[in-house]
């Protein structure tokens, strides 16, 4: 059989075109080829984190978006955390006012900073930066609509409610007019939650529907919630204790835990490795973290919360930073259960560092708990036997 040079020219188009719709498969799955003028523009969700209770990943799922101009993408929290949904749109932050390095942006590019000192309070005083914590769009405006430039904030969204009968702030809406390439992060964890919305003109037809969205993001998903699972076997398996002065023992706890072989720090257990453990009298805990927990022992319910809203004459609410949760408290050099005990924050840039030690010298057990996760489960005990 032979073929004209019409017929061969149709050939290649239609083998070319099949090699196309085959590699969009494998990154999207079915795209949507519904005519755009007869299905008008739509609304697609994108997942804010993965996983639940102690189990969570940070990203975007899926990481990637394309959608048409016209159309208005929604994100709806799906962990326990909290996190923000920011587009800085080309703004830049001034180092006084608060910035940090931009993980998106060239050296020096700032974006404003998770937390930022008290106004009239003392060094120590912080409180979260309204900038960050209350969203750009005010209560009951329209849908924003994002062209690429300017700042546009979610604010932080979580999945229960801040307080007895409102609603949860779980769900963040933008319509996108203008195509281009858009980046955006959480500014909570801005070096490991980033995600990218793609706009293609509104007469595009090659657009992921959103079952094809949500397939790719159940696949992104479940590799990285796969390795929530080898982190706890890893955090298990490598606890380790060594001698101490005077026949004591130093017993190391990880608080918290990502994989070590991939580096991958989305994946992350909120959990304390090990999550109980029974030592001798005159023995040593000692705490590490890598990311943002607490070991704190509270002699007395409930456990302080993190943020304390402070009302003001006019305007949204100061939402400080307790101290009670962020600082160091250690008023004897053993435990005592009668006393409060708190590590204070530890982990990256965080005021209490890295790690943190407390020697037990009375038998008995002891619960405590990670004050920024104890929602989520991250509780641990300490067991204190004769030595």
């Amino acid at each position: 059989m032979t073929l004209t040079g019409f017929s061969r020219l149709a050939f290649l188009t239609m083998a070319t075109t099949a090699v196309l719709g085959l590699m969009a498969l494998a990154v999207y799955g079915p795209l949507d080829t519904t005519s755009a003028a007869a299905q008008g523009p739509r609304n697609v969700t994108v997942m804010v984190g993965a996983g639940q209770d102690t189990a969570v990943v940070f990203g975007f799922f899926p990481a990637t978006v394309r959608v048409r101009a016209g159309d208005t993408v929604t994100w709806r929290m799906n962990n326990d955390d909290l996190h923000t949904v920011t587009f800085m749109g080309g703004t830049r932050v001034e180092p006084q006012a608060g910035g940090v390095q931009d993980p998106l942006g060239p050296g020096g590019n700032l974006i404003p900073a998770l937390v930022v000192p008290q106004p009239g309070g003392g060094p120590q005083d912080a409180m979260l930066n309204p900038q960050v914590a209350f969203p750009t769009r005010a209560p009951g405006a329209p849908v924003e609509t994002y062209s690429g430039s300017g700042y546009v904030n979610s604010g932080i969204m979580e999945k229960v409610s801040p307080e007895p009968g409102a609603p949860p702030h779980d769900t963040f809406s933008l319509t996108f007019d203008t195509p281009g390439t858009y980046p955006y992060l959480s500014i909570i964890l801005p070096d490991r939650m980033i995600g990218t919305i793609e706009v293609v003109p509104a007469g595009a037809v090659d657009v992921p529907d959103q079952a094809a969205i949500d397939a790719k993001a159940n696949a992104e998903m479940a590799a990285l919630l796969a390795l929530v699972d080898v982190a706890k076997g890893q955090g298990q398996a490598l606890a380790r204790s060594e001698p101490g002065p005077g026949g004591s023992t130093f017993w190391f706890v990880r608080a918290g835990n990502s994989d070590f072989h991939s580096g991958d720090l989305r994946p992350h257990l909120m959990e304390f490795l090990p999550k109980d453990i029974t030592i001798r009298a005159g023995d040593t805990v000692i705490w590490g973290s890598t990311l943002f927990h607490t070991a704190s022992f509270v002699p007395t319910p409930p456990l302080p919360e993190l943020v304390v809203p402070v009302p003001q004459p006019a305007g949204p609410p100061l939402l400080t930073i307790n101290p009670l949760v962020a600082t160091p408290a250690k008023p004897s050099a053993v435990f005592d259960p009668t006393q409060n005990f708190n590590s204070g924050l530890l982990g990256p840039i965080a005021p209490g560092g890295f790690s943190w030690a407390l020697t037990f010298d009375r038998p008995g057990t002891f619960e405590y708990a990670c004050l920024v996760h104890a929602q989520m489960g991250m509780k641990g005990t300490i067991t204190v036997v004769p030595r």
